[in-house]
């Protein structure tokens, strides 16, 4: 924080000082630097982006100043963090820098892909028109997200549950029974004795087996943050066996509802092609989509340098070739992506529908095995008595 007259008085202080000044704002009190400070616990939904998308490009197609459309929809928000987002963004546009600068202060709201869009858009005049197609594209999204999330739910019941029924038959069933077993010298059966081995195991070690676990998800979590380790992590993701096909799918949908959204509004490709790059994610895909641009800028068109990536299925490039032959990419291209969109969604189902029947035999031979292991002994038991 730094005290001065106006913005140009802050600029040139620190300018002089030596600093390079990348943005001013306004300091506020209140309670909106809870939002700033603490975004991960006052985030801002998918639907509110929309909705924002959405209203201010009504607002500006019907000439509504930008600054004054920002604020009204600032009082119509609901989320804190949005609102600390929109006023920020809102005293960024006062002091003459561009939307598509204002925003990208705000990474948590609004993310590269966001901001990239709306860049291009500036440049070409086109805004509104954008920002209905980033509302439509995120609502795709956002729906996608939701089916995949839901399909995981039950899986994931039923995992808990078998892991907490296993861990109460041994940690606290089985070992009230050895003492037992020992007294009246029971045979034990070899299930038994396996799973009593195992359950010692684990509790004699079992702060460095935790302390073990948690070395590998801290490993395995910064591992994936270096260059090698997302390389790593993209190739053998799109090399899985059910999986990757999925995620191929979900790549190729996202880059071609990109390209396809930024031509509709009629931005140039050589303009959006980078931003297409960008959200495709996949690192293997962005370096191919990469030397797809060099080979565009020197005229050898898009489709053949496509298909020389070898990245990309037939049917996609036939499309492509046709919708660039007869001038309607961008319609060739929104097809492509609702075509793959459906099936991904009929991948999904159809590995959630074959992972129940598994998950379900294998978490009930995995419970079975444990209370077999529990029950057997039973019969050594009575027949010691006797």
């Amino acid at each position: 924080m730094i005290e001065g007259e106006s913005a140009a008085a802050v600029h040139a202080e620190l300018t002089r000082r030596g600093y390079r000044v990348v943005g001013l704002r306004p300091a506020r009190g209140g309670w909106s630097w809870v939002y700033r400070e603490l975004p991960t616990f006052f985030g801002v939904s998918t639907a509110d982006l929309v909705l924002f998308s959405r209203q201010l490009s009504t607002f500006l197609k019907v000439g509504v100043p930008i600054t004054d459309a920002i604020r009204l929809l600032r009082s119509g928000a609901r989320s804190g963090a949005f609102k600390a987002a929109l006023d920020d963004v809102n005293d960024d546009l006062d002091e003459g820098e561009s939307f598509s600068v204002a925003i990208s202060h705000h990474p948590k709201v609004f993310n590269q892909l966001y901001v990239d869009m709306v860049r291009a858009a500036e440049y070409s005049g086109s805004l509104d028109k954008v920002l209905i197609q980033i509302a439509s594209y995120l609502q795709r999204q956002d729906t996608a997200l939701k089916k995949i999330r839901s399909a995981m739910i039950y899986p994931a019941v039923i995992l808990t549950l078998a892991v907490v029924v296993c861990g109460v038959l041994i940690v606290v069933v089985l070992p009230n029974f050895v003492s037992l077993f020992d007294e009246f010298h029971a045979q034990l059966p070899l299930p038994t004795k396996i799973l009593i081995v195992l359950g010692s195991f684990a509790q004699a070690w079992r702060w460095e087996i935790l302390a073990a676990m948690v070395l590998i998800v801290l490993a395995a979590f910064f591992g994936l943050q270096t260059r090698r380790g997302r390389v790593f992590w993209d190739h053998t993701l799109i090399r899985l066996p059910v999986l990757g096909t999925i995620v191929v799918f979900a790549i190729v949908e996202r880059f071609t509802r990109t390209l396809a959204t930024m031509l509709k509004a009629g931005i140039p490709i050589s303009q959006t092609f980078d931003v297409a790059i960008a959200s495709a994610g996949n690192i293997r895909y962005r370096r191919g989509l990469e030397a797809v641009r060099q080979r565009m800028v020197t005229g050898d068109g898009f489709s053949e340098p496509l298909a020389a990536t070898g990245l990309f299925a037939p049917m996609v490039l036939r499309m492509v070739r046709v919708g660039e032959e007869t001038g309607t990419l961008d319609q060739s291209l929104e097809q492509i992506a609702d075509f793959l969109a459906e099936e991904m969604d009929y991948k999904v189902r159809n590995m959630i529908a074959l992972m129940e029947p598994s998950l379900i035999i294998a978490v009930g031979g995995a419970v079975g095995f444990v209370a077999v292991s529990v029950i057997l002994p039973m019969y050594g038991l009575l027949k010691a008595v006797h």
